[in-house]
């Protein structure tokens, strides 16, 4: 998640007029000759669609799954207004941060293969992380007391942050460090270890670059390179055809147009496909935000997580480790600090995923990425739901809070 907002988008300076009707494409395949009446579809895709129409979006696709059934895939609206080219199956978005649940996968895989184990100190594997300072309360810099541990990087409690901190002297120093032009993921590593951390780690959560050391740290595991190991052990699997760190070049056709939030609140391009920074091989695999991808190729990837695991004949994870990945893992974490800084509505964080604990027990897990993609599984109603729009910033629209709220009216 972490491009500079010059890779993420390039900057565009002016607005698109928006002139025609959105167009609405539903997935031919699996809904076709369902009945599905017994759900609230039709209420779902009207709010979702007016977005569209008050053009506040671009255009959004949604699909939800329930009890291993698709029961609503939904396009609305244009992959580009100004050609008014419509969204469909093919259309690709960038997910950002909807990568790190897939190399938290991946990195559980070698867990499962006695790789690791969650409370080894990181440096027994990445010896940069051995000596590490850390801002003490009186924002002085000393060496940490406490290593940090493989468990901190997969629930975020390793002190390591974005550089968007409530401290400013540590998010100048990120700034100061420039990780988004390292030239290797083993040059970034050596940047940002010697970075001062926000916090001793395992005594608070914040969201940062740990999913990019868990990358690394899959590298070291396994003696491939991360982009290799998850299309090997992940993507091609999972039959993720259209997952990409790089774009290759014959699917920019596909590729959907980056859209902002002008402050006057009409759309303005902020990136067209072929100028993108998605189409040139990387300096190094974002492991934590660097990837693209299509809503069909994500439903597998859910399929997966909801099948505790397994899918296409092929068993990605064990279900207890399903299980201990979905589980909150902070608990110990509020010990320390009893008021964490996770999101509105959520609980917790387990392993890659975010959780909402609900008032009969059962658990909530997910994520997002920064230009609105969004997913959610619940495991207790046997439902996933996934959604995918490209807007910066989002936030202000609530449509996460709102499709959620929408699936479970339509299910119940």
């Amino acid at each position: 998640m972490f491009r500079s907002i010059k890779n993420i988008y390039s900057i565009v300076v002016f607005v698109l007029a928006f002139t025609a009707c959105a167009q609405e494409k539903s997935r031919n395949t699996n809904l076709k000759s369902a009945d599905h009446s017994e759900y609230n579809l039709d209420s779902l895709k009207s709010v979702l669609n007016s977005y569209v129409d008050s053009k506040q979006l671009a255009g959004i696709q949604t699909a939800i799954l329930h009890n291993k059934e698709l029961i609503h895939y939904n396009s609305y609206g244009y992959a580009d207004i100004e050609s008014k080219k419509p969204l469909d199956e093919e259309s690709i978005f960038r997910i950002f941060s909807m990568t790190k649940p897939i190399t938290s996968v991946g990195l559980m895989q070698l867990y499962e293969q006695g790789k690791f184990k969650l409370e080894d100190p990181l440096h027994l594997y990445i010896p940069e992380f051995k000596n590490m300072t850390v801002f003490n309360e009186n924002n002085e810099i000393l060496p940490a007391k406490n290593a940090i541990k493989v468990i901190d990087l997969l629930r975020h409690s390793s002190g390591i942050s974005y550089g968007r901190s409530p401290n400013s002297d540590l998010n100048n120093l990120y700034s100061e460090a420039n990780l988004g032009n390292s030239l290797s993921l083993k040059n970034f590593i050596d940047k940002i270890s010697k970075l001062p951390l926000l916090f001793e780690p395992a005594t608070a959560y914040e969201y940062g670059h740990s999913t990019e050391i868990c990358g690394y740290l899959i590298e070291v595991l396994s003696r491939q390179p991360v982009e290799d190991y998850l299309q090997e052990h992940i993507l091609n699997p999972l039959k993720m055809k259209d997952t990409h760190f790089q774009l290759p070049k014959e699917k920019i056709k596909h590729f959907t147009t980056g859209y902002r939030a002008s402050e006057n609140g009409k759309l303005e391009v902020a990136e067209l496909p072929d100028e993108s920074g998605f189409l040139n091989k990387p300096n190094f695999i974002r492991a934590g935000g660097g990837l693209v991808s299509t809503t069909n190729d994500y439903i597998n990837f859910c399929k997966m997580l909801l099948n505790k695991g397994s899918i296409f004949g092929h068993q990605f994870l064990k279900p207890e480790t399903i299980d201990l990945m979905t589980r909150d893992h902070l608990a110990s974490v509020r010990e320390h600090t009893p008021r964490l800084r996770i999101l509105p509505n959520e609980t917790g964080f387990g392993l890659g995923f975010s959780i909402a604990e609900q008032d009969d027990g059962s658990i909530i897990y997910g994520w997002g990425g920064a230009v609105g993609t969004y997913f959610r599984i619940e495991p207790k109603k046997e439902l996933a739901y996934i959604m995918m729009i490209q807007l910066s910033p989002y936030r202000q629209l609530r449509l996460r809070e709102t499709f959620q709220s929408l699936v479970n009216d339509a299910i119940n």
